[in-house]
């Protein structure tokens, strides 16, 4: 179900077993550079991605990439714009996964990166990111924001 109004968009989870996720991944730009961090563990692990997660039942957008980001790098952020809409099937959490890749602006550069889910958290030139190992789903993003 989606519920909106003129601020927010709201997702609330109404598939039965969890054959859908809703992921967001935080897009977040200084100069011609990208943060990219780079995971801990599963599939991924050393390739680099959005510093991303799931969406909480009824959580909104908004709520949830300020809320990863927070987790995952330590530092306050400010919610921009939604930038793009991936999606990909069979992922390690469900049947089908929805990504919302969102313009995210970080309020300090200090990172404090979650040691259980990150091994590195790095700003990287924009012509150097197609050379990385990157998440599947981060690859599927790139186009949209380079």
């Amino acid at each position: 179900m989606l519920e909106t109004n003129h601020d927010t968009i709201t997702l609330a989870f109404t598939q039965p077993q969890n054959k859908c996720s809703i992921g967001v991944g935080a897009i977040i730009r200084k100069n011609n550079q990208i943060l990219l961090v780079q995971e801990a563990n599963g599939p991924v692990r050393y390739s680099w991605a959005f510093p991303a997660g799931l969406l909480q039942e009824n959580e909104t957008i908004q709520a949830g990439i300020k809320r990863e980001i927070q987790e995952e790098i330590g530092v306050n952020s400010q919610f921009k714009s939604i930038i793009f809409f991936g999606q990909q099937p069979s992922s390690r959490w469900s049947k089908q996964d929805f990504y919302f890749g969102c313009e995210v602006e970080i309020l300090k550069e200090e990172f404090n990166i979650c040691k259980n889910e990150l091994l590195d958290c790095k700003w990287w030139n924009i012509d150097q990111v197609h050379q990385l190992a990157l998440t599947p789903i981060t690859r599927i993003g790139l186009p949209f924001i380079l």
